[in-house]
């Protein structure tokens, strides 16, 4: 993987030079000027390792250090000097630099410190994979919240977050991110040090999702070789998050039920009463009152868990945020690609501002790492995204009726009509775009998606899967 740095140093040609060797070793590098620009980056850039120069105009290296320790603890930092002294190396160290480097022009000291600094980063990243738990990446106030109707989202946010048994529902249209603010809600939490285990209720298959969800004994089952432990045992103490809880069948809701009324279990084949210390919430993008009055969602269910519902807004209702969201994609998508690219060009930027996002957050993030994948220079511009979504930002120039959408035949509304250009997208892209489009028709609802397309809804998500 390609490690961010962020290099700040005042001498435009050792910022220069030291950025392109760092460059040519495989880091991907932004670069400030000042102890000011780097705290204007830090908005939109979340390095690895900041390598700062310790002597500059205003800001020293030292008052930088002391501010980016107190709001980002576990940022890596090496101060960066040629006229260090004892005295300021201790004062570094005390302040929590990892590393006190002498310039020079071989860089050597530099390139062995910055390899020591990615293997603790590589570790750290091995410990939070095993535990399963990277409560950094879901801090409130690193939550973009510039409108209206996401700052109050999120400070029902805030107040969940401080109780930790409210069971919590979560609606919200196709790729609004309700998985992630359930994580959000669960890592800022009392309980942020348990495990949050997630239930993808549609790619479960039914017949197994008693064992997965309870747990099985020994025996109870042909190919029950040993005891097994399921999700909610093994989330003891933290949260169990059930996505699409919608599509989950009648019985199986029952089933569910039981345990939340109940705050007990029994593994499949058990019959020992297990109490259940957990704290559920349940994410959908159906509407589960109208599931409701058509029979196919329980009652009782729907309001054990309809204790609080929080409606993720859709994108299109979150317009101040939108270019920051998409300056974070940007960033994310060039590090992984190791693009050159590092701002969101005007062009650019009023292509994202018209467009309506269907496909919301999710799609938005496709958008940037597909232009990003495409672009040319530091500057991301408009003529890097797909063809389709410049011309739905040409403005029309006359007062006829409005045509069928991008992907509808006018002659017949059954069509779906999607424009491949050779060598510029690949068939995963037209795979995507044509279920955008039949997501977009039936208004979210994945199960008439799926049927409508010809194949499972187990088989629908995992064809979306990222």
């Amino acid at each position: 993987m390609a490690w961010q740095l962020l290099l700040v140093e005042d001498e435009a040609s050792v910022r220069e030079a030291f950025a392109l060797r760092l460059t040519g070793q495989g880091y991907f590098v932004q670069t400030a000027g000042s102890g000011e620009d780097a705290f204007a980056l830090l908005r939109s850039f979340e390095p690895d390792i900041m390598v700062l120069d310790l002597v500059m105009p205003n800001l020293s290296g030292l008052e930088v250090l002391a501010r980016v320790k107190h709001t980002a603890p576990d940022l890596l930092v090496i101060v960066l000097t040629a006229r260090g002294t004892v005295k300021d190396a201790v004062e570094a160290m005390r302040l929590g630099a990892f590393d006190f480097v002498a310039k020079s022009i071989d860089m050597d000291d530099l390139h062995h410190t910055l390899r020591r600094a990615t293997d603790l980063l590589t570790l750290r990243r091995q410990v939070q994979l095993h535990s399963g738990q990277d409560a950094k990446c879901y801090a409130i106030d690193r939550i973009i919240a510039n409108s209206p109707a996401m700052r109050t989202f999120m400070q029902q946010v805030r107040e969940l977050a401080k109780s930790d048994r409210v069971t919590v529902l979560l609606q919200g249209e196709t790729g609004t991110g309700k998985q992630f603010m359930g994580r959000v809600i669960h890592f800022n939490s009392p309980r942020a040090d348990k495990p949050c285990m997630e239930v993808d209720c549609p790619s479960i298959p039914h017949e197994l999702f008693e064992s997965e969800l309870f747990g099985h004994e020994k025996g109870s089952f042909t190919g029950a070789q040993g005891r097994k432990c399921g999700l909610i045992e093994l989330a003891e103490g933290g949260t169990v998050l059930f996505d699409e809880i919608g599509d989950l069948p009648l019985p199986l809701q029952a089933k569910l039920l039981r345990v939340i009324e109940e705050r007990t279990m029994r593994r499949v084949g058990g019959s020992a009463a297990i109490p259940v210390d957990v704290r559920f919430m349940a994410a959908t993008n159906r509407d589960l009152k109208e599931a409701v009055a058509k029979g196919e969602f329980r009652e009782d269910l729907y309001y054990r868990l309809n204790v609080v519902t929080l409606t993720v807004p859709p994108l299109r209702d979150r317009g101040d945020e939108i270019i920051p969201l998409a300056e974070q994609f940007l960033i994310r998508s060039a590090a992984a690609l190791k693009k050159p690219v590092r701002t969101l060009g005007a062009s650019a930027q009023a292509l994202l501002r018209q467009y309506r996002f269907p496909g919301n957050i999710r799609e938005l993030s496709n958008l940037m790492e597909r232009a990003v994948l495409f672009s040319q220079g530091s500057a991301l511009e408009a003529a890097s995204f797909p063809s389709d979504l410049l011309r739905s930002s040409q403005p029309s120039t006359t007062t006829a009726p409005a045509p069928p959408s991008p992907g509808q035949n006018a002659s017949d509304p059954a069509a779906v009509q999607i424009t491949f250009r050779v060598g510029e997208q690949s068939l995963n892209d037209l795979e995507d775009r044509i279920i955008a489009e039949v997501l977009q028709r039936s208004n979210g609802n994945k199960t008439l998606a799926a049927k409508q397309l010809s194949i499972t809804r187990w088989m629908l998500d995992r064809r979306r899967k990222p």
